[in-house]
């Protein structure tokens, strides 16, 4: 007999800020060039759960071209840090962490045209239903432009 059963976020292993963030929050993605001149923008929407110490995160793209891509990420919480890697990405992997203050730091590398991408990307809850993200981009160690976003949560 088989039953879907969801189980609550592990609040020994889960951070009380992470589970802030469960739910799918909508917004303009924005990036920048190392001079903070626009590059492209596109729409993004996340979808975020947490069972247990077990972390689920879906991020779907929408480009002004029409196309669309979906990125799946999972992780477990050890020691109060999240651990990530994604099944989009073979060798993506990721942390995050509290940093206080109603932010979570991020830092995650993958390899992308030959090259080691890096993101540090700080993540602040201004209220329940509304976020902003920025993220630094580094390609091989230099610094390749800021990304940012607005995000509301959907009802």
């Amino acid at each position: 007999m088989s039953e879907n059963i969801s189980y609550p976020p592990d609040l020994e292993k889960v951070p009380e800020i992470f589970t802030r963030h469960i739910g799918t929050w909508k917004g303009e993605y924005i990036k920048t060039d190392t001079r903070g001149h626009f590059a492209r923008s596109f729409l993004g929407s996340f979808s975020i759960s947490i069972e247990g110490s077990h972390y689920r995160q879906v991020n779907n793209y929408e480009y002004s071209d029409g196309s669309r891509l979906q990125l799946n990420f999972q992780g477990e919480f050890e020691n109060q840090i999240l651990k990530l890697f994604s099944s989009s990405y073979s060798d993506f992997s990721a942390i995050a962490w509290d940093a206080g203050q109603e932010v979570i730091c991020f830092r995650a590398n993958k390899t992308q045209d030959n090259a080691l991408i890096t993101f540090v990307e700080t993540m602040t809850l201004l209220s329940e239903n509304h976020r902003i993200r920025s993220t630094q981009a580094f390609k091989d160690g230099v610094f390749d432009g800021i990304s940012f976003i607005e995000e509301i949560r959907l009802p």
